[in-house]
């Protein structure tokens, strides 16, 4: 925006990635695991406004394609995180556990069920003063 515009925004986005590694330690640990990206859906939301908007839904795999439909209009999609370096942290943890120097005990802490009617709401924009 100009600089004189009635509001000025500041747009921000704090994302957290938490990786968890999953022991296999039987079959139905891993059919889980084993779950496609066009088998796991996301929704598009639209947090431009107080109330939050559901514009769609699409999965992993259209995502990763680098570009997904919204209301008919094709716009480009991008990753917060990196597959390849998510791959390279694999392979490390993979190496420690081969070599014996990570071990795996029992949970610290459990995450939150679907069932623990934890919600969250979207942030507000501030105007800057």
């Amino acid at each position: 925006m100009a600089k004189g515009d009635k509001h000025n925004w500041i747009r921000s986005n704090l994302t957290v990635g938490i990786g968890i590694p999953i022991p296999i330690l039987n079959e139905e640990i891993l059919q889980y695991t084993t779950v496609k990206d066009e088998d796991i859906y996301a929704p598009i939301v639209d947090y431009s406004k107080d109330e939050s908007d559901i514009l769609g839904e699409v999965n992993y795999a259209q995502l990763k394609s680098g570009k997904i439909e919204i209301k008919g209009k094709e716009v480009p999609s991008a990753s917060l995180s990196s597959y390849a370096k998510a791959k390279e942290i694999t392979e490390i943890l993979k190496n420690w556990i081969r070599s014996g120097d990570f071990l795996l005990g029992e949970s610290v802490q459990l995450l939150p069920s679907v069932d623990s009617n934890i919600s969250f709401k979207p942030l507000k924009e501030r105007p800057i003063e």
